[in-house]
């Protein structure tokens, strides 16, 4: 029986009103990801417990190569997924787009994964942190799903199948979690950690195909090359520019100030990044139907309400994530990480900002082709390549903050301008902002008045009072097109 199923008749005892559509999508994606991330929670103090400091910032080490693999691997294929699936309106036609990309993924993923399996001894000696081939080929075993798990999860998540997205999702995390915990138990210390992902990512790869290839099979012949090759192209590029604004400080740092410091750094940061993380049911939903949304009726004023509602949650997520930091921190690890507490709020913003940049980007993306995205990213890149050069030997940790928080402010600016220029958007600002002065006034007053764990009291106000000053202001209603009478 699914995992899904209990789930779904939950839901169905709860009135229609709140399980229909958008709403009833996102209730099953913000199930799995609290469910997932409530994992991952629990395995904090288990990894914390068995690795030490520095294998910590080993792992971070790691993990930085494990970003810059999500991004070869993907290929930017969920993007041009959804791109091309919003450009047709028969589903026949959609799941042929779907059958192609599938493809592309299948293809791809394999002579990747070959390439990287023989290179890895070379790729571990680039690397800081003195990792081994083993730990890298490790590493490829769980990126060679990446370009099919993204193809695979994004077409149910077009489809509406987030049940069987939650499904797959819960099992990967419940077989990692289990696999690692026992792993390290064992002795298996971070090459453990590791194999338990692999196994994972594996599993969930095979599952998810055999959804997908039931849904829409796979097709080699009539593959659009050119279009997918000029759209997802740049993209990949782009990807690749965004990881110096996500994960190259983890290498500036591990030269710097050593794999020590960079494990309590790499807490705070798995801490931080669950602002990012409370956004995904949102996310998930938006994303693969916005392009659809937009050429809709209203299409305009629905997506900037949409969006709209989307900033509220990034600032609510922000204040959650920075205000209970804290006390996870230091109810779930050992005191050696708990210098992580004051950096945790300026993870959470450099994530909200970095989310914000990716709700703003819709315009960026209306051309056929993916070099508006590539060239605001190697903007941010440039500028946070900069700015890690010049400010992380002399400040280590504080000076990669500095520097990614500055590159994240300057490439969303520029990420809004260019997307109003392709699509104006009439985003309400003036409310937004409110809100924002709200959160930022409240978070403020609570790390200056309140130490350490009692942070958390101050957030049980904070947060509440944010979101009830976003809803008095109207900022999370439903949009409503005007009447007849009021259109134009």
């Amino acid at each position: 029986m699914s995992l899904a199923t209990p789930v779904s008749r939950l839901l169905s005892r709860v009135p229609a009103l709140w399980t229909s559509g958008p709403l009833r999508e996102s209730l099953f994606y913000a199930l799995g990801l609290i469910a997932t991330r409530a994992v991952s929670l629990l395995m904090l103090p288990v990894n914390t417990h068995f690795l030490s400091v520095s294998d910590y910032g080993r792992l971070e080490v790691l993990l930085a190569l494990a970003d810059v693999g999500a991004v070869v691997f993907g290929l930017a294929l969920p993007t041009t997924l959804s791109r091309f699936v919003g450009a047709v309106e028969a589903w026949d036609e959609r799941r042929k787009v779907c059958a192609h990309v599938f493809a592309v993924a299948i293809l791809t993923s394999g002579l990747l994964a070959v390439i990287g399996f023989a290179a890895a001894g070379e790729i571990a000696r680039l690397l800081p942190g003195d990792p081994d081939a083993l730990e890298v080929r490790l590493l490829v075993g769980t990126l060679s799903m990446e370009g099919i798990l993204g193809v695979g999860l994004t077409w149910l998540r077009i489809r509406g199948a987030a049940g069987t997205f939650f499904t797959l999702s819960i099992g990967r995390a419940v077989l990692f979690a289990s696999l690692s915990a026992t792993l390290l138990v064992m002795g298996y210390g971070l090459k453990g950690v590791l194999a338990a992902g692999a196994t994972a990512a594996l599993a969930q790869g095979l599952a998810c195909s055999l959804v997908v290839l039931r849904e829409t099979g796979v097709r080699l012949k009539g593959i659009e090359w050119g279009p997918f090759t000029l759209f997802s192209g740049p993209l990949l590029l782009s990807a690749l520019a965004m990881f110096a604004l996500g994960s190259l400080d983890r290498w500036f740092l591990a030269d710097a100030v050593g794999t020590a410091e960079l494990g309590i750094y790499g807490v705070a940061v798995r801490l931080g990044a669950m602002t990012a993380v409370l956004l995904q049911p949102f996310h998930m939903w938006w994303f693969p139907k916005r392009f659809i949304v937009l050429n809709e009726p209203f299409g305009v004023p629905r997506s900037a309400h949409v969006v709209g509602i989307g900033l509220v949650i990034i600032m609510v997520s922000a204040m959650a994530v920075s205000l209970g930091g804290p006390l996870v921190l230091e109810l779930m690890t050992p005191p050696a990480y708990h210098p992580a507490i004051y950096l945790i709020p300026w993870i959470a913003l450099i994530y909200g900002v970095q989310e914000t940049s990716s709700l703003l980007e819709l315009g960026s993306y209306l051309r056929r082709d993916g070099f508006i995205p590539l060239a605001t990213n190697l903007f941010g890149a440039a500028v946070v390549v900069t700015l890690y050069w010049l400010l992380i030997p002399p400040y280590g940790v504080a000076g990669a903050i500095a520097a990614t928080l500055t590159a994240q402010v300057a490439r969303t600016i520029l990420v809004h301008v260019v997307s109003q220029y392709y699509k104006r958007l009439p985003y309400d600002f003036g409310r937004l902002g409110l809100v924002l002065a709200v959160a930022a006034a409240s978070t403020a007053v609570c790390f200056l008045f309140l130490k350490g764990a009692w942070i958390f009291a101050g957030g049980v106000v904070a947060v509440p009072l944010t979101a009830a000053t976003a809803y008095a202001l109207g900022l999370l209603s439903p949009y409503r097109p005007p009447a007849q009478g009021e259109a134009g």
